[in-house]
């Protein structure tokens, strides 16, 4: 009986051993208990990687999959940052049919290209007791200003070698501005959304590099969704000839700028005399989104209203950031460059010194310089012969551009009477109005944001891997905490 208890012992010894060997923890066992809440996971090769029964062929291909995986990861992830930090931009269509009403109807500036009323001359030469010795220069000097532009001081030149200083005590700007066209003599029959209006209750005096003018709905900025010609705004200017100072013999007729309003000035257009023009006007609105404002004035290449302390801000006192403003301070900058000097006549009241009257001849020296105003970097389009102005102008975030459809006809004005042509009517017809009533608009914006980055970050992380931020997590996860922890459990029981 013992020695039959003993065989059966000895019998049942290597299926106990066995059952005591698979009871024990193993490493591999752990290792396997701590993958198993990861199978499954989206982490493509992971989980096959660290498998315990893996053959070696089989994980070392495994390694080498997610290796050029990583690497492709890595480098497109390079890619797209470098591609966010060089800021590039793209511009594309915000609203193709934003209404026009949202915006103020532009503003109308007329000048007349003989800017005095020389019918006037006598009354103000008893104003300023001009003798009759300084009489024939006062007029020689008014006759300049007649014909004078930012782009014409070389009107200047016919008074070298006058006795400049007998009348350089006169204040000339006030002078001109009161010998300047009145809104009685140079507009009447003006019409405003086809109703008749008094044209002086509608333009007011307004200087420009043209000279003194006469502008409309500066102030009041009146708004306007009517289409159509007759529309708008309708004038009729009284070119008054026989007014005009006899010495000037540049071409006559009209300017007209269309300007935005804050703007200082614009490209002007030429009207020729004795003709009926109308003016259709259209509309393209362009801003900077949100996006862009954490960039430098210098990046964006353009400034918003409040960066007043950027590179390249200068403007008009008084006005807000327009390139137009920019430009047009840039130009009195370098009249005190040149002259120590600024002729206040072109521009708003400022701080800068005022040109008088013997500081002209400097500025007819230097007129070659001003018939050419560029921008940086438009030296070798614009500057001629090494001559002209640049102007560290860049566009501001925020613009208008207004674009106009111009028609010219000749008027019936010429009649034969007694076998020679004569004018009946020395009257010229402007018809201003919109072409449509819809703006279209353009938002500029970064290729790549930080969202647009974590998208397509997200999106490469799928392609290489086939994860999701989610499965990323579970990684981190199991690197931070299971493993440690594995490694303990296993060290102790141990």
């Amino acid at each position: 009986m013992h020695i039959r208890q003993v065989r059966k012992v000895k019998r049942n010894r290597l299926p106990i051993r066995v059952w005591q060997e698979y009871q024990q923890p193993s490493s591999e066992a752990a290792l396997m208990q701590l993958l198993r809440p990861y199978n499954g996971s989206h982490i493509h090769g992971f989980y096959q990687l660290l498998w315990p029964k893996m053959r070696r062929r089989m994980r070392l291909l495994w390694t080498l999959a997610l290796l050029s995986a990583f690497t492709v990861l890595i480098y497109i992830s390079y890619l797209l940052g470098e591609r966010y930090h060089l800021k590039q931009f793209h511009t594309l269509i915000a609203d193709s049919h934003w209404p026009i009403q949202n915006i103020a109807f532009p503003v109308l500036i007329v000048c007349n290209k003989n800017r005095l009323n020389w019918s006037r001359l006598p009354e103000v030469s008893r104003r300023y007791n001009i003798s009759a010795a300084q009489q024939p220069l006062f007029e020689r000097v008014l006759t300049a200003y007649d014909a004078l532009t930012t782009t014409r001081f070389d009107v200047f030149e016919t008074l070298h070698d006058q006795p400049l200083e007998t009348i350089n005590h006169l204040n000339f700007t006030q002078i001109v501005s009161e010998l300047s066209w009145r809104c009685d003599e140079m507009l009447r029959d003006c019409s405003w959304h086809t109703q008749y209006r008094n044209c002086c209750e509608l333009f007011r005096p307004r200087r420009l590099p043209q000279g003194p003018c006469l502008a409309f709905n500066e102030e009041e900025q009146r708004a306007s969704a009517e289409t159509g010609r007759s529309t708008g705004l309708i004038v009729r200017l009284l070119l008054n000839e026989e007014r005009h100072a006899p010495g000037n013999r540049e071409t006559k007729g009209f300017v007209v700028d269309i300007v935005e309003p804050g703007n200082w000035y614009s490209f002007p257009i030429s009207l020729m005399p004795y003709t009926d023009t109308d003016i259709g006007l259209s509309a393209v609105y362009h801003f900077y989104d949100e996006d862009t404002f954490s960039m430098s004035s210098q990046q964006r290449q353009c400034l918003l209203d409040y960066e007043h302390e950027g590179h390249h801000f200068q403007t008009l006192k008084g006005y807000k950031y327009r390139m137009e403003n920019c430009l047009a301070e840039c130009q009195q900058r370098h009249m005190l460059r040149y002259c120590n000097c600024t002729l206040d006549l072109f521009y708003p009241p400022s701080d800068h010194v005022a040109c008088q009257l013997k500081d002209v001849l400097c500025l007819a020296a230097h007129n070659h310089l001003f018939q050419n105003v560029g921008q940086t970097g438009e030296e070798s389009y614009v500057i001629q012969n090494g001559t002209g102005i640049i102007c560290d102008c860049v566009y501001n975030c925020k613009s208008l551009t207004l674009i106009t459809d111009e028609r010219q006809v000749l008027s019936g004005l010429w009649q034969v009477d007694n076998g020679s042509l004569r004018i009946t009517n020395r009257s010229m017809l402007l018809n201003f109005y919109y072409n449509q009533n819809i703006i279209l608009v353009y938002r500029t914006s970064l290729i790549y944001s930080w969202m647009d980055l974590i998208v397509s970050f997200g999106a490469i992380c799928q392609l290489c891997l086939g994860c999701s931020i989610i499965s990323i997590l579970e990684l981190c996860y199991f690197v931070l905490v299971d493993v440690p922890r594995f490694c303990c459990s296993h060290y102790v029981s141990n």
